[in-house]
């Protein structure tokens, strides 16, 4: 059998194409396959898989259009400063505040496609008033305690100002596991 593309050589590399459920086969020689970039076929020392690569990224596209353009949320558009869905998942970032509103429902999947998941995992957020109360009162405390343990060292209360100063390296090394 001759290679379909030259007319001259015999034909060493078969494959099946199907496109839209349509099946065509193809005969092509190894010299037509090297122009055609299907080296793994014609050449068995090649690891790479270009032919394979492509097709399976056109496919992945093309399957990526279809299901985007059957969404009608792709198609929305911010009132206020006229960004797209296509705009906001090439640029990375919104156009506006009215754009999270917006987007809002397709924000989920493209922070999943962006960063792995759509929900924080990072350090905690804490409440800033009770952390200053709380810096306050392990300050206070540090305050009372040491002048406790000096007015002990003064009246040469040693006993007392050992309990003092037990307390406050135990207040301090508390404070520490908590940050």
């Amino acid at each position: 059998m001759l290679c379909e593309n030259c007319n001259k050589n015999d034909a060493t590399i078969h494959y099946t194409e199907i496109v839209n459920g349509v099946i065509s086969e193809h005969h092509i020689c190894g010299e037509c396959a090297k122009e055609l970039d299907l080296s793994y076929y014609s050449d068995g020392l090649s690891s790479e898989l270009p032919f394979a690569k492509l097709l399976t990224g056109l496919l992945a596209s093309k399957m990526l259009l279809q299901q985007e353009s059957n969404n009608p949320m792709t198609h929305v558009i911010c009132p206020k400063c006229g960004m797209n869905y296509d705009e906001f998942t090439k640029v990375g970032k919104f156009g506006c505040a009215e754009c999270y509103n917006v987007f809002g429902p397709l924000i989920e999947e493209h922070m999943k496609k962006l960063h792995g998941n759509s929900v924080h995992t990072g350090k905690k957020y804490r409440n800033l008033n009770n952390e200053t109360e709380e810096i306050n009162d392990f300050h206070k405390d540090l305050e009372i305690l040491n002048a406790k343990l000096k007015e002990s060292i003064q009246l040469e209360n040693y006993e007392e100002a050992a309990k003092f100063r037990d307390e406050i390296k135990e207040i301090k090394e508390r404070n520490e596991t908590n940050e």
